[in-house]
């Protein structure tokens, strides 16, 4: 990619919208030499003291787990219009030049977030005719580019980017080897495990599994607790357990119903984390209500004390309505988030 030409002072690194501020946390403790930082909606822009080396690069990408994407910001501006963005890039050829020599193959993407009397595709093509300016010309390739240039327009400000992660998405784990119908995204479980504080020796423990993401990303962010999964559906803890192998984690995972929660698991537990079904893309099994409310009540009786509860969901009203029937937790944290599309809510509770 000619990441030796790369003058890597300034990253754009992009979430899930609603944990910014987490992501934040964690590349800012990965690599201690950021001097500014912003937050937008789902972005997070880092500038460093000094300029990145490739090896340092490759370690953050390596460890970040609350990244989708990653790059390398190469120019910014305020633009009003294409003929902008086209003045814009053609001020800031010289950094594309080492970077583009060829035989160097390059290809553009675009996004556009906003109001603008133009199409992502006009801007990619806008910036491919002026980068095609250099002398050399460097030669285009959509299909397989040695370098992604990624341009984006949020309201009036423009980026040039590279990407460091072309054509796929931190969010993507190798270990998904089982794929659920309704697989939660991994930086979402992620997030919960970080809000919900999970620690070497923790218990942890899902009552409805799924493909067991929650509880891998939890064993990943703290090799040393025990997980333990549990769903409704055997082909789910098969494959659950299927994709803990391929993630290098040692949890355990049995057919059991959140109705039986506390039956099946012995107290004390330090966390219950749970993504409970929507009722949209698949039923709960007793019903929306009951589900909601034995998942309270299955978690205040093998929670000890202290033991905390996170869990997801959009039902904001039926969340509080079950846990108020309850009355044996208590309400820490709510954090929005968009899932999917969704606005959904993380809860965060804890045993009195």
């Amino acid at each position: 990619m000619g990441a030796g030409s790369l003058q890597a002072t300034r990253l754009l690194l992009t979430t899930v919208p609603g944990l910014e501020d987490l992501l934040l946390e964690e590349a800012a403790r990965l690599l201690r030499t950021v001097k500014r930082r912003e937050v937008r909606r789902g972005r997070v822009l880092l500038e460093y003291s000094r300029p990145l080396e490739a090896g340092e690069l490759s370690a953050l990408l390596s460890r970040l787990a609350l990244a989708e994407k990653a790059y390398v910001v190469l120019l910014e501006a305020k633009v009003g219009s294409l003929e902008e963005v086209s003045r814009a890039v053609r001020q800031g050829l010289c950094c594309l030049e080492d970077l583009l020599k060829p035989p160097v193959y390059f290809a553009v993407e675009a996004a556009r977030v906003g109001e603008h009397p133009f199409t992502s595709r006009d801007i990619a093509r806008e910036v491919g005719s002026v980068i095609q300016e250099l002398k050399p010309s460097p030669p285009v390739s959509l299909d397989d580019p040695d370098v992604l240039l990624y341009a984006e327009l949020v309201g009036d400000e423009f980026r040039l980017c590279v990407d460091l992660t072309p054509f796929m998405s931190l969010k993507d784990r190798g270990y998904r080897v089982y794929l659920h119908p309704s697989a939660l995204n991994p930086i979402v479980a992620r997030a919960m495990c970080r809000i919900a504080r999970v620690q070497e020796g923790d218990v942890v423990v899902d009552p409805m599994c799924g493909s067991g993401t929650i509880i891998i990303e939890c064993m990943l962010e703290a090799p040393n607790a025990r997980g333990v999964g549990c769903d409704v559906n055997p082909a789910h803890v098969r494959g659950a357990a299927l994709n803990a192998r391929a993630a290098g984690i040692m949890a355990d995972f049995v057919v059991a119903d959140v109705k039986s929660l506390a039956r099946v698991i012995r107290p004390p537990v330090d966390v219950v984390a749970a993504n409970p079904p929507y009722g949209i893309r698949e039923k709960a099994v007793g019903g929306l209500r009951r589900v909601y409310e034995w998942l309270f009540e299955g978690s205040s009786r093998i929670l000890g004390e202290g033991g905390r509860l996170v869990m997801l969901s959009p039902l904001r009203g039926l969340v509080e309505e079950a846990w108020r029937r309850i009355k044996r937790l208590e309400l820490l944290k709510r954090r929005a988030v968009e899932v999917g599309g969704l606005k959904a809510y993380i809860f965060l509770f804890a045993k009195r």
